[in-house]
């Protein structure tokens, strides 16, 4: 079962990644708006927002096509990693703005329920990117003729 959920992590989060890129293209205003009310200055606030989208898109693509997984499955989990820390404190505050997680907004009564729903998912989303880890960037073993590492990446 572990294999069959590591082995199709790469093409659901990539698809995931490009989606919520998409949608940081069409309506950053919800992302931007989240920075800019934790007292971000509106221009870092953009920044953020457009160097989110890319990264979004390029690890997107990265995973869907599976051209670089080593890269591509650590660089996901760190910015899947930062991210949830980003929730997590938005889901310590009274009245936290909307994050514009993936056009989930009107998906709850409150911000608060949106920002532990997303760290929930994200705790989801990094298990299963240790299982594609785990199944794509075996460790190298020690080939029985000597001292000659035998790398294992199933394609």
């Amino acid at each position: 079962m572990k294999d069959y959920i590591g082995k199709y992590v790469p093409l659901v989060l990539g698809a995931l990644f490009i989606y919520s890129g998409v949608y940081k293209l069409i309506r950053p205003g919800e992302a931007t708006y989240a920075l800019v009310s934790l007292d971000l200055p509106p221009w870092i606030a953009v920044g953020s927002v457009m160097a989110a989208t890319a990264i979004e898109l390029y690890l997107g693509l990265i995973l869907l096509f599976r051209t670089d997984l080593k890269i591509g499955l650590t660089v996901a989990t760190i910015v899947v990693l930062a991210f949830t820390i980003f929730l997590w404190y938005l889901s310590t505050m009274a009245h936290p703005p909307s994050c514009g997680c993936l056009g989930l907004t009107g998906m709850f009564t409150s911000t608060k329920q949106a920002a532990v729903f997303g760290v929930a998912r994200n705790c989801a989303i990094l298990w299963g990117l240790k299982l594609a880890y785990d199944y794509y960037i075996k460790p190298t073993s020690i080939s029985e003729s000597g001292n000659t590492p035998n790398p294992t990446l199933p394609t």
